[in-house]
């Protein structure tokens, strides 16, 4: 990789100097379950800095063999069987008293019946892990949502002269949905919740400090910012929202691989992810890549950890897209992860969107960035329900935006709706003359 002037890096240190400013101030202010997925339980709780990644109470998480009963492996194996989803031949095991977890892990691993075997563990919206929160500044109106800066950084009201989404369905895994907030309720189109293990992906607090840090509920809401973002960029798309993070902003490696595979199986064209770990994971990437094998565009989250590495997973992923943060006037965000895993970047920095309540707040982060792309895709798949993921990414990139001074890490620069659908038809109207598609390169 061409490694950045004395110059670029003087601006990155400024530009991040200005976003932990952008953070501080941030912070200081129905469908049934998948088939014979067992009842919550409760999770181990990571001490205070053990995030991203902890392990989770010991748990391995196995993908099975096409015909292999779980029940008859764990019993073969003196474990527990705590989840299973059989339609995805996926399940996760407690070891024996007496047996330790990385036991459990290779005895599986030897097992004809088990395709793979690992440990299970947290993933994590990079907000809540940088200690970025939503904020309140007084001005959340419909009005402020609809004409946010970012709405101009990227046409959209060009591009939806064109297309609105219509007829797409997107998913949102993360912490959930305010399914009656009055801009997302007609777009919303059901749902799952993986973390209580019902039907109601209802973004909601609870109270508990699960991940033993300084805060409560710090990760409520992130959901439905998330959605809120996707509703902006392509009013005419279906959410689905698939719960698998908790109002801690952390879910399960389990809960995260099943709801990929969920969410597939449900009508989801467009997945997003703005969420991650510091580990990787052969059930997540096998869900992954199945998707793309499907035609699904899965879009990630890079992180927010203001530099090239650490480099998150499933971000890093050859499956997905991975999205970094910029502002918006196209700087890039010096909180945001950077490098030559990024695909695009979008607008991150105070980002105006929903908020469980029917009210609107500011948020900061590369979670804000990839709904931003995730939307954009929606509306290219109003137009094109057959392109996949590197069809989406060249249009995308062929008509994307500079970043401002030519940032290469930032992938192929800042997502802009309006040029990437200035290229279709344009919708026909009385009098008005169709021009021509042209193909991306």
């Amino acid at each position: 990789m061409i490694q950045p002037t004395t110059s670029q890096q003087s601006s990155r240190l400024l530009l991040s100097v200005l976003a932990i400013l952008v953070i501080t101030l941030t912070a200081s202010c129905g469908r049934s379950l998948p088939t014979a997925v067992a009842p919550a339980h409760d999770r181990a709780r990571p001490v205070a800095g053990g995030r991203g990644g902890t392990d989770i109470e010991g748990e391995v998480v196995v993908m099975l063999m096409a015909g292999a009963d779980p029940s008859a492996i764990a019993a073969d194996h003196q474990a527990t069987l705590l989840e299973y989803e059989s339609d995805e031949l996926s399940a996760s095991f407690l070891p024996a008293v007496g047996q330790t977890p990385l036991d459990l892990q290779t005895a599986l691993s030897s097992d004809p019946r088990v395709a793979s075997a690992e440990p299970n563990f947290w993933l994590e919206n990079a907000e809540t892990r940088q200690q970025s929160f939503a904020f309140d500044d007084g001005s959340g109106t419909p009005e402020a949502f609809a004409e946010q800066p970012a709405a101009d950084a990227l046409h959209l009201g060009q591009a939806h002269d064109i297309a609105d989404g219509s007829g797409i369905t997107v998913a949102i895994l993360d912490s959930g949905i305010d399914r009656r907030h009055p801009l997302l309720r007609n777009a919303y189109a059901g749902g799952i919740d993986l973390v209580d293990g019902d039907d109601d992906p209802s973004d909601v607090r609870d109270g508990l400090n699960h991940d033993g840090d300084a805060f409560i509920d710090e990760g409520f809401g992130h959901g439905t910012h998330v959605a809120g973002i996707i509703h902006l960029v392509a009013p005419g798309a279906k959410l689905l929202a698939v719960r698998v993070l908790d109002s801690d902003g952390r879910g399960s490696l389990f809960d995260i691989a099943t709801g990929v595979r969920w969410a597939v199986a449900h009508g989801a064209k467009v997945v997003n992810l703005s969420l991650g770990s510091l580990r990787t994971s052969d059930a997540l990437s096998d869900a992954l890549s199945e998707a793309e094998e499907l035609g699904v565009i899965v879009i990630a989250s890079a992180g927010n950890w203001g530099a090239e590495t650490p480099v998150e997973f499933p971000a890093k992923s050859s499956h997905v897209a991975a999205v970094a943060a910029v502002d918006a006037q196209a700087a890039p965000a010096g909180f945001s992860s950077f490098g030559n895993n990024v695909a695009l970047s979008a607008p991150g920095v105070g980002v105006r969107s929903t908020f469980p309540g029917g009210g609107y707040r500011l948020w900061s982060g590369t979670s804000m960035a990839a709904p931003f792309v995730a939307g954009t895709c929606a509306l290219l798949a109003e137009l094109h329900p057959d392109w996949n993921l590197t069809q989406m990414t060249d249009r995308l990139g062929y008509t994307a935006s500079p970043v401002l001074g030519g940032d290469s890490d930032f992938g192929a620069g800042v997502v802009d709706a309006g040029a990437a659908l200035a290229r279709e038809r344009r919708r026909p109207t009385v009098g008005d003359p169709v021009t021509e598609e042209i193909r991306p390169r």
